[in-house]
């Protein structure tokens, strides 16, 4: 089986594992490769179907298989296709040269192969120069989407990608996740090969919307001369594009915020980032209150994404940004506090830089419940002309010890739409705490994940009847998570009364535990 489907209680994602399937010369002719020859003759053939070639490890492709593909390509003989995904077959360098040649000569007819990814791990920088020597004199050719993820690329290999692809008017995805042997001296290099290829010439990676660099190594020097260069474009240049950078798995540090700021904090410019994934990057508190200061200087416009994930990041860190939240984040839609444990004192902090809902009045049935009581009384501690943030609508706390006072504060915004509280541990009395808020839904969240937080089912129950209440309650409430809690018998009832209310609400939970009967 080439894929399994993966089920957790925050995601549900179909995952290809071909990759990790045996591979090697004992299995070629013994039934586990098959040739890819069928689908060779449909790409000589020119078959308009063929759009998007996929070549799966358990398929025998090489050397001449390549070369096969090249001439079809170089030829002209194919004008259909559009993508090519060959990743885990071990590719000889000289064909690696011929294919990027091959590539290079669709430049002439404006149109060709957009999409590549190609070769395994023993590709390595002799392979990725290789590639890009062939593609020398096109400027990277048509390629579109270009992925290098886990092919063992060093410095040489970084270096030459800069030099190849910085004035490309086409490259707008480069993954090189998983190289870790690029590191600081690598992207030195890539950055140094590309300033040196467009310098007065056009802006740099101009095309670009998305830079996948996790995995690879980089400490704060790596990140400054990313910064210095990347960092440096300007409103005022042509074709000028915020691109998505993903930097997670890197330990940059604190100090590698320093250079951080640098690319989200540009006067006239705002941030030249339009999503930043920085998980497990060893920012913590620190890190998180010199990006905060930044942004009171200059509000950091322009950034959609922000995920800081898993970086030791308490209730101090949490507090620092909730200084900044609310006027100098302006555009920030999605932010992901996952796995940091600032406990409920970082998460109410937080919640008080949003809105708050307009259905909860100090008279409203809604407050009998004193934790939720005295949770309000801390979030309406506000000063009347605070500028509140009205950006926000999706909010990971998955794994925060958010606590129930936590929750409930999440709970009582008005602003957000989505919502993870995964793994928490509320237990059976947080879910009657946040029962009360979600008396007939909710107001404004419609994803609202609750798993992983060990309720019993009594309190499941209450949980699925408060949102059965409908009442005059505005409701947008489409998607509920609820799996990893206590489900049985009676709460699957409640489910079922629950979805005659609300039909249309999609609930994740785990299969009905059948009691057992103990018969004498």
């Amino acid at each position: 089986m080439s894929a399994w489907l993966v089920t957790n209680y925050n995601s549900c994602a179909l995952r290809q594992f071909s990759n990790v399937l045996p591979y090697g010369p004992q299995y070629r002719g013994s039934g586990g490769f098959k040739s890819c020859d069928a689908l060779l003759n449909r790409v000589e053939e020119n078959d308009d179907k063929l759009v998007e070639l996929v070549i799966l490890p358990m398929k025998t492709f090489g050397g001449a298989e390549l070369d096969r593909l090249s001439n079809a390509i170089a030829s002209g003989k194919n004008t259909n296709l559009k993508s090519i995904s060959a990743s885990g077959h071990s590719i000889p360098t000289d064909a690696l040269k011929r294919f990027g040649s091959a590539l290079s000569q669709q430049t002439k007819k404006f149109d060709g192969i957009a999409h590549i990814a190609i070769g395994s791990r023993d590709m390595g920088d002799e392979g990725v120069v290789a590639l890009c020597e062939g593609l020398d004199g096109s400027n990277g050719g048509l390629i579109q989407t270009l992925d290098l993820g886990w092919k063992e690329i060093g410095i040489d290999g970084a270096c030459k990608i800069g030099a190849s692809f910085a004035k490309s008017k086409h490259l707008s995805h480069l993954d090189l996740s998983r190289n870790e042997k690029v590191g600081c001296q690598g992207i030195s290099s890539m950055c140094a090969a590309a300033k040196k290829s467009t310098e007065g010439s056009c802006t740099p990676f101009s095309a670009l919307k998305h830079l996948n660099l996790s995995e690879c190594n980089i400490s704060a020097p790596g990140i400054r001369s990313l910064a210095e260069y990347l960092g440096q474009r300007d409103m005022n240049d042509e074709p000028y594009k915020r691109f998505e950078l993903n930097l997670s798995s890197n330990s940059i540090g604190a100090e590698g915020c320093d250079s951080i700021k640098v690319m989200l904090f540009r006067q006239s410019v705002g941030s030249v980032l339009s999503k930043l994934k920085l998980s497990q990057c060893s920012v913590a508190d620190v890190g998180i209150a010199k990006l905060s200061a930044a942004a009171k200087l200059c509000p950091c416009t322009g950034l959609t994404v922000l995920d800081i994930s898993d970086n030791s990041i308490t209730h101090v860190g949490a507090e620092s940004l909730a200084d900044s939240l609310s006027k100098c984040w302006p555009d920030v839609v999605e932010l992901n506090l996952s796995k940091n444990n600032i406990g409920s004192t970082g998460v109410v902090k937080l919640m008080k830089c949003l809105r708050q809902r307009s259905d909860i009045s100090n008279d409203h049935p809604v407050i009998s419940n004193e934790t939720v009581m005295v949770v309000k009384s801390v979030l309406q501690d506000v000063d009347a002309d605070s500028d509140l943030n009205g950006s926000l609508k999706s909010l990971d706390l998955t794994e925060t010890n958010c606590g129930i006072e936590g929750a409930c504060a999440a709970l009582m915004s008005g602003e957000l739409t989505s919502l993870r509280l995964f793994n928490n541990k509320l237990g059976s009395d947080g879910f009657y705490s946040i029962a009360p808020l979600l008396q007939g839904g909710h107001p404004s969240i419609e994803h609202l994940d609750l798993g992983g937080n060990s309720a019993d089912e009594k309190s499941v129950v209450a949980l699925l009847d408060a949102i059965a209440n409908a009442g005059d309650n505005e409701n947008k409430l489409s998607v509920l998570e609820i799996g990893g809690n206590a489900f049985g018998d009676e709460a699957d009832a409640a489910l079922k009364r629950m979805k005659k209310v609300w039909p249309k609400l999609d609930v994740a939970c785990d299969k009905p535990v059948q009691r057992e009967v103990i018969e004498e």
